[in-house]
């Protein structure tokens, strides 16, 4: 009984020691723990403040998963549509819900010629309306527009023409685009180049989009 009672011991560890050799994960934290095993039998002062130190990265590592869960958080927030999709009606039409956001915009995700942006919904935009960065990123080919007056004064402005734009699957396609040198940020308007297209219905802190009806 005694024997047997020693043995097991012995092959619990050699049960652990196969597994982590074939896991990685399990191998690494084995290693792990037998230096950290170690590191708590040496007692002098310099390795005590080594461990402190080693400390440090776990603690700045938890606190950017804080920071990042915080972040995703609050753009959610910001932009409760990440991902519309549209879906057939009561009446067989393919339309797209928007919720609000906290400051009851109407931000959502979507796409302009196949590249995944974010947009702001602006009736009183009267093209689509992007930062010149983000004109850049999507590769557009600009050309001379007019002078916008802003709040910043006289601002000469770019125009753009737009394969596509789509918005949960309700696609637009040959729109005008307004570039804005002095455009902050990364988000696009979604003006009435593109809505005007569509049948929008605003109803209990809900935006729906819809193709208009064929008569």
């Amino acid at each position: 009984m005694d024997g047997t009672a020693r043995e097991q011991p012995r092959r619990l560890s050699l049960t652990i020691t196969a597994v982590s050799e074939r896991c990685p994960c399990l191998r690494r934290f084995d290693e792990h723990s037998r230096t950290m095993s170690k590191l708590e039998q040496v007692r002098t002062a310099d390795l005590a403040w080594l461990g402190r130190k080693l400390r440090i990265p776990a603690f700045l590592v938890a606190s950017l998963v804080l920071i990042l869960l915080v972040r995703e958080q609050t753009a959610r927030r910001q932009n409760p549509n990440p991902d519309p999709v549209a879906y057939l009606g009561a009446e067989g039409i393919p339309q797209v819900v928007l919720k609000e956001n906290q400051v009851r915009q109407y931000v959502t995700n979507g796409r302009i010629n196949g590249t995944l942006v974010e947009f702001l919904v602006d009736t009183g935009a009267v093209d689509v309306a992007m930062p010149f960065m983000v004109a850049q990123t999507l590769g557009l080919r600009l050309q001379p527009g007019g002078i916008s007056k802003t709040g910043n004064g006289d601002v000469r402005t770019w125009v753009a023409r737009l394969d596509s734009v789509d918005v949960g699957g309700l696609v637009a396609y040959d729109l005008n685009a307004t570039v804005l040198p002095n455009m902050q940020g990364d988000q696009v308007l979604l003006g009435m180049a593109y809505l005007r297209r569509m049948e929008l219905v605003l109803r209990g802190g809900e935006m729906t989009l819809r193709p208009h009806r064929p008569y």
